[in-house]
């Protein structure tokens, strides 16, 4: 396709209507919505009393999941509050009988509960696109044309993060997808202001869940986005979720992203993003970014990543501005202490080999050891990551024998799983790597394990997963249930994949009863798909009463797998709700608490707000006062993207031995210093918790919001402790 380029020109209310509606052309009208108001004032006023207590309710049925308890009169209530309340619940449900209820709370006249209304939609639209899609475009063209005319607002929405109603509007059609609601939105990027970008993002979701998007909005999103004035921010973020692009398209992309890095804020952000899919042209301008001192951490963490999918063209630059960039960090104030120490991991992760970059990785790779222990970690973990890049596929190096000065250290070994990864696993190789895969360090041994699925070559893979699936851990069952589920080529006897060795579907088998009333929602889904790749006959009990469970998660796993084992019509969609709510409900927070965390890199905090996720708040400040994160280690760090934190194991597989959260999502945007609850799954949170770097929409709707972060998040690296946590 050729895009081409059109000025956007402001439409009238009767335009807003046909194309929101979706029945320009069609010979149709749009069918009105009708407005919440006249069956909320003609409700009976109720007692303070009987509200509070009706509010509770609510509140237990949405974490029961019992979508029956909440009925037409919540939503037609005549205290807000109430049908604030019923509204967000069944947002959150989210069953095939929320549906019906939110298509009617849709039409109310507050916009906190249009905001829900229409997130619930959009996360119950499977099967329903063209019904929800029609309401959802409906409804925003009633509040256009409302707005335009008598000047009428909605009811201001209850202060929070919360979308106002129209952006909402635009989520829950980027979540429904199709021609329609795509159609809409394309409308709507063409015009200006909070509309433009809620439809900008609202593209972007669709284009990560379909990958792909019509030339048509391909055009609309690239003249919003290159307007010399008032450009629409959020019109790049679809170009970061699709993996194809023709010619034509990364053409003006690369022009429309070039431009935008002489500017700041959200666009240049997305704009780095974004390059990486525009091809080989695009390695001048993120070297530019990488080496610019101006530019974020965030922003150029990004460009590392995407340099490192240009191929050589981007391996080339990469080891080019290894040397620039590492003497930056070592002559901060700071040194790798400061947040640029990102940048550099971020380059020495993705550096595929020495060429160009020999000196440099030579240097690092002879680091002095700090004196302090987060000085240590971040030292060692330069010298091993040079030091495995250096050494290529030879295991005997000396550089990278030397590079932990712990001969058990996490470093050392990860560095050596590196470097054996690059070449066959036999021999001496192969014997190095089985010592790996069974030493005293849970991700260690996970990351050894996930190599087999790459190694065909490796002998008698079966034992590995054999003693993986045997062992108590979490992390250690799950990426071999993983393993089973993804390669069950890897486990088999024969090349007949019927075959399996005897060895794993013994210990897989034991895993299923041993796991089969763990918290770990993770464990026993990966189990349950490991038990349908072998087809597990032995598993069929445990799968059907998981099947029965109150968790989506623990069914939809349970459903596929039964369906592996002959159960073809084997449906997992109906359970019973719980008897009891969360305990955390019986004393939720009452207010934002301050959680103050002393690490050996400096005192971090966070502010977690209950007034989007009570439960999960509450949760964390327990925890916290009960010591639970005191010792713990930050596991997790992304550059620039995110770092995780409340695994008491260290390896993201633990959690705590309470019920599996239900998930508190909302439309709520996750900006930079956001505080989300971890998930491997739908209800399977636990204690973890992350803190995002940057603004990254595709968290949105998908995470539970739970508060802000204080600054300097963004220095910590894996490894870094938590010595203290303070409930203030």
């Amino acid at each position: 396709m050729a895009p081409r380029s059109s000025a956007a020109r402001p439409l009238n209310a009767a335009t807003w209507l046909c194309l929101l509606a979706s029945a320009c052309g069609s010979g149709t009208a749009p069918r009105p919505v009708p407005t919440g108001s006249a069956s909320s004032l003609s409700a009976p006023a109720l007692a303070p009393r009987v509200v509070d207590e009706r509010l509770r309710a609510l509140e237990a049925a949405e974490q029961r999941r019992a979508s029956s308890e909440i009925t037409a009169s919540d939503l037609a209530a005549r205290d807000v509050r109430l049908r604030r309340a019923a509204a967000r619940a069944l947002a959150r449900i989210a069953d095939a009988r929320t549906a019906d209820l939110l298509l009617a709370s849709l039409g109310d006249e507050d916009a906190t509960v249009i905001t829900w209304s229409a997130y619930g939609l959009g996360s119950s639209c499977k099967g329903r696109e063209s019904a929800h899609t029609r309401a959802l475009a409906a409804r925003a063209a009633s509040l256009l044309v409302r707005d335009a005319s008598a000047g009428a607002t909605t009811t201001p929405a209850a202060p929070g993060p919360l979308f106002e109603p129209l952006a909402s509007i635009a989520d829950g059609l980027g979540r429904c997808g199709g021609a329609d609601a795509e159609r809409t939105l394309r409308a709507w990027v063409a015009s200006r202001g909070s509309l433009a970008e809620a439809a900008g993002w609202a593209l972007g979701l669709l284009a990560s869940r379909t990958d792909r998007l019509d030339d048509a909005s391909l055009v609309a999103l690239l003249d919003a986005a290159g307007r010399t004035e008032a450009p629409v921010e959020s019109a790049l973020q679809a170009f970061t979720r699709l993996s194809h692009l023709d010619e034509a398209v990364r053409s003006r992309l690369a022009d429309v992203a070039r431009r935008a890095l002489a500017g700041s804020g959200l666009r240049r952000g997305l704009a780095v993003r974004a390059l990486a899919a525009t091809g080989a042209g695009a390695a001048t301008p993120l070297e530019e970014v990488v080496r610019g001192a101006s530019f974020t951490v965030a922003e150029r963490a990004d460009a590392v990543r995407g340099l490192a999918r240009l191929g050589p063209d981007g391996q080339r630059v990469l080891g080019d501005t290894l040397g620039p960039v590492s003497d930056q960090v070592l002559g901060e104030k700071e040194g790798i202490l400061a947040p640029s120490y990102g940048v550099l991991t971020a380059l020495l992760a993705t550096l595929a080999g020495p060429e160009r970059a020999g000196p440099a990785l030579a240097r690092l790779a002879a680091l002095d050891v700090g004196s302090t222990p987060a000085l240590r970690r971040r030292s060692i973990a330069l010298r091993c990551g040079a030091a495995s890049v250096l050494a290529g596929r030879g295991t005997e190096s000396a550089v990278l024998a030397h590079c932990d000065p712990d001969p058990a250290g996490r470093a050392g070994r990860l560095a050596m799983l590196r470097v054996l990864a690059r070449g066959p696993l036999r021999g001496q190789r192969g014997r190095s790597f089985r010592a790996l895969a069974a030493v005293d360090d849970a991700t260690v041994r996970e990351r050894a394990l996930e190599l087999v699925a790459t190694h065909p070559e490796l002998e008698r893979p079966g034992e590995l997963v054999a003693a993986g699936l045997g062992r108590k851990t979490a992390g250690d069952v799950a990426t071999a249930a993983r393993l089973v589920a993804d390669h069950p080529e890897r486990v088999a006897v024969s090349a007949n994949v019927a075959d399996p060795d005897p060895l794993v579907t013994k210990a897989l088998g034991l895993a299923v009863g041993a796991f089969a009333t763990s918290p770990s929602i993770e464990v026993r889904a990966a189990l349950a798909d490991a038990a349908g790749a072998l087809a597990l006959l032995g598993a069929k009990p445990a799968l059907e009463a998981d099947c029965r469970s109150d968790n989506p998660t623990l069914r939809q796993h349970a459903e596929k797998a039964l369906r592996a084992l002959g159960n073809r019509e084997q449906r997992c969609d109906a359970f019973t709700p719980g008897q009891s709510a969360p305990a955390e409900l019986s004393q939720p927070l009452g207010g934002p608490t301050r959680l103050e965390l002393e690490t050996d890199a400096g005192t971090l905090s966070i502010e977690l707000s209950p007034e989007l996720s009570p439960v999960a708040s509450t949760r964390l400040v327990e925890l916290a006062r009960a010591r639970f994160f005191d010792g713990i280690v930050v596991h997790r760090v992304v550059p620039g993207f995110v770092v995780q934190l409340g695994d008491r194991e260290g390896d993201g597989y633990g959690g705590v031995d309470r019920p599996p959260l239900r998930c508190e999502t909302s439309p709520a945007a996750f900006e930079a210093g956001s505080v989300g609850i971890a998930l491997s799954g739908r209800d399977t949170g636990s204690s973890q918790f992350f803190v995002t770097l940057a603004r990254e929409p595709h968290l949105d709707g998908e995470y539970a919001l739970v508060g802000r972060a204080g600054p300097g998040w963004e220095r910590l690296t894996e490894g870094d402790l938590v010595t203290r946590v303070t409930v203030r």
